[in-house]
């Protein structure tokens, strides 16, 4: 079933629950205390659960502490870089990391921000000893049933049958239907087959089939319909705000080939523009993703022009001093549009759809964006020109 046939057909009494698997956690950068992970505390207050397999929350742990050795290592390089060329004190350096670090552990990291966050949001964790038969999993493994495959690496899809198998046994056993919310095509065919389990490829999308309330919908229609007229000048500005604010907050990755190996760096990020994309007919450009009568969260999708600058350092390596040998450099500026995603928190009596409503928050939902600079190359025409 398509993300809109459910949407069609979406009562809630008939959805216990939703769950997520670990390809949504990772699409929204595992940011579990903003953007769409932080809506999901909405939950807390519902009926409708939200339900986590152990298997999928030991991974977004191993994701988390991943993440955050490369954070370290990504400042730690900083620092390095910092120290040769500013040629700052080591006293310095070491007392800059102790300020970030504080001693802590990445483990430790991790494990409090997962526990913040299941406490946040009242999740449910299903452990696969209380739902999973051994028969069953080996049988569904020989038979190659979905999630398991007739080729490729089985035994790399134990994993998602574990989950999968959990969640339908916890829904069958509390006799209710569960949104799957997921990526992955393995657990979509594993959902296809069940009676219990619902899949929706997109979080933002999920969390609009719980938005029941006809006045949530009437208000991103009505907001969609000003838009179209031209007298959306209020949010489209905040909006264009808080783009800009946040520009350097985007989580840009050059990427680029050259016979040389190279360091890139990032120097210029400039904002020059947005438009809304349509999200649905007749120009719908706003989905509710949490309404509560005082506050409505919606999201946008926007197309943000931007141009973005990066300098590339070329090296070759010296194997009698065992050391790269810096050759040179270039600039490369880029003008690319990117895909962002934006949730605006509106405050106001909303219990009446033409009401004055007012913009509480903007906030801009960064995902990695990888932009391909192309072949690059040193410079050979201005080798002293000063980046």
């Amino acid at each position: 079933m398509e993300s809109n046939q459910v949407k069609d057909c979406f009562e809630e009494e008939h959805f216990g629950a939703i769950t997520l698997d670990t390809s949504i956690f990772d699409a929204q950068g595992l940011r579990l205390e903003s953007g769409l992970l932080k809506q999901l505390e909405q939950f807390r207050h519902r009926p409708t659960k939200l339900i986590l397999c152990e298997v999928v929350k030991n991974e977004i742990f191993s994701h988390l502490i991943r993440d955050i050795k490369n954070a370290q290592t990504e400042i730690e390089k900083s620092l390095k870089q910092a120290k040769n060329h500013w040629q700052i004190e080591d006293e310095i350096i070491n007392s800059l990391k102790n300020s970030i670090f504080r001693g802590r552990e990445p483990q430790a990291i991790a494990s409090e921000r997962l526990n913040k966050f299941i406490e946040a949001t009242s999740l449910e964790l299903i452990e696969a000893q209380a739902h999973v038969k051994l028969g069953e999993l080996i049988k569904k493994y020989f038979d190659a049933q979905p999630p398991f495959s007739e080729i490729g690496k089985k035994k790399n899809e134990f994993p998602d049958a574990i989950s999968l198998m959990s969640l339908e046994s916890w829904a069958e056993k509390n006799s209710t239907k569960v949104v799957v919310v997921t990526l992955d095509n393995d657990w979509k065919s594993f959902c296809k087959d069940s009676k219990w389990l619902v899949v929706v490829d997109d979080l933002a999308k999920a969390l609009e089939l719980f938005q029941n309330q006809p006045n949530a919908y009437a208000i991103c229609k009505q907001l969609s319909e000003k838009h179209s007229k031209g007298e959306l000048k209020d949010i489209t500005e905040a909006i264009a705000s808080a783009l800009e604010n946040e520009i350097w907050n985007l989580n840009i990755y050059p990427e680029a080939s050259s016979a040389y190996r190279y360091e890139e760096e990032v120097t210029e990020i400039s904002y020059e523009g947005f438009e809304f994309e349509i999200l649905e007919e007749p120009k719908i450009i706003f989905r509710p993703i949490q309404f509560d009568f005082e506050s409505l969260v919606v999201e946008a999708k926007l197309n943000v022009d931007v141009s973005v600058e990066c300098n590339f350092y070329f090296f070759v390596y010296d194997s009698i001093d065992k050391d790269d040998v810096p050759i040179g450099s270039t600039y490369v500026n880029r003008q690319v549009a990117l895909e962002v995603d934006v949730l605006v928190t509106l405050t106001g009596d909303l219990t009446k759809v033409n009401e004055d409503i007012e913009i509480d928050d903007v906030e801009v939902i960064t995902t990695r964006e990888i932009i391909d600079f192309g072949e690059v190359e040193p410079d050979w025409m201005h080798e002293d020109y000063e980046h």
